[in-house]
């Protein structure tokens, strides 16, 4: 009996492990395949006509082309906006089917960005950040593409996508320019960005899938440029969470390797969890997370879910006898998270 005890013990604490691991599944869709409800097209007002580009081309081949010099000056703007102006607007968040509304300050302390995020539908949650956003993970908010937020990160960023100047649109009452950050291969979502012509300020982004389908849209309903007071940065609930972008990425050593990434993507970040590691992976402007996590050998599960522009697979590896999870977790195409999945191995 005290063997049928453990047994059932053992099981128990399986399933229990079994069920963490799919939490990250089940927070990011309510259903397994559960695919966004929008099926709209990007298509932006008076877009400027260019040629088809060829789909699944690598940086190295050099068929498509760099940016214009029009491109490049916008997106000079655009990193120049970020990290010197103050705002303040009401924002529309909508991904997988779901519309969110939220309440966005931000403000430039001393060369340093503070910026306040409070949702205003939905479970009552609020954002205090300070510092500059980094690649090693994706804390900041929908808007936090730190790839394009400076000049250094869009040198990096433009080896993997070429950025085109669609045409203009209006957004928040403000005129607006289109920029489409196009990927050079199959291994990474689109982007397409709405600067304001006065300033620069992103005003709208799209994330977008095969076909031009839009599959994550952060967009500014209203927008005031006057300076942020200190009093508007504070937390308005004890809740609130905070972060700290100063904090440098996690570097520690990992006996997980990924011998195969997308062109572009480098390793940022690795931190040790208490049942195996978590890596982070970015190009600039995607993030994508491996976990590998121990499991039971009674377990067996494989899956994915899809939450709007974000995936999450789910595989099995076997080490030296030992089973393990491999879930992948980020903004890249599904067929990419598999392959992604397939390749990590255990170093020596």
């Amino acid at each position: 009996m005290q063997q049928v005890g453990n047994r059932r013990g053992q099981e128990r604490r399986g399933i229990r492990k079994a069920n963490s691991l799919l939490l990250a599944l089940f927070l990011l869709a309510p259903a397994v395949y559960a695919q966004s409800g929008s099926s709209e097209v990007v298509a932006p007002e008076n877009v400027t006509p260019e040629a088809a580009i060829p789909q699944g081309v690598a940086p190295q081949d050099q068929i498509l082309p760099n940016a214009t010099a029009e491109v490049e000056q916008w997106l000079g703007k655009l990193a120049q906006a970020v990290s010197e102006l103050d705002y303040r607007g009401l924002v529309t968040f909508e991904h997988a089917g779901m519309l969110e509304t939220l309440q966005v300050v931000h403000a430039v302390r001393e060369g340093e960005q503070v910026e306040r995020v409070r949702y205003l539908s939905g479970a009552p949650r609020e954002l205090i950040s300070h510092g500059n956003s980094k690649n090693c993970e994706r804390t900041s908010g929908p808007m936090a593409r730190v790839g394009l937020w400076s000049r250094a990160g869009q040198q990096d960023v433009q080896r993997a996508y070429l950025f085109i100047l669609r045409g203009e649109e209006r957004i928040a009452d403000r005129d607006t320019v289109v920029i489409e950050a196009r990927p050079r291969d199959n291994h990474r979502l689109g982007l397409v960005v709405n600067l304001d012509r006065e300033t620069g300020l992103p005003l709208k982004t799209m994330l977008v899938g095969a076909q031009g389908r839009v599959l994550e849209r952060y967009q500014f309903v209203q927008l005031d440029l006057s300076p942020v007071q200190d009093s508007e940065l504070q937390p308005q609930s004890a809740d609130a969470r905070r972060i700290d972008n100063n904090n440098p990425c996690n570097t520690s050593q990992s006996r997980w390797q990924v011998s195969w990434l997308p062109d572009g993507f480098k390793p940022v970040s690795a931190k040790p969890l208490s049942d195996g590691d978590m890596l982070v992976f970015s190009d600039g402007l995607s993030v994508f997370t491996v976990f590998v996590q121990r499991l039971g050998p009674e377990l067996d599960y494989r899956g994915r879910a899809i939450r709007g522009a974000t995936v999450a697979y789910m595989d099995r590896l076997e080490v030296d006898g030992v089973n393990y999870t491999v879930t992948v977790v980020g903004e890249i195409p599904d067929a990419t998270a598999q392959r992604v999945a397939s390749a990590v191995t255990v170093d020596g």
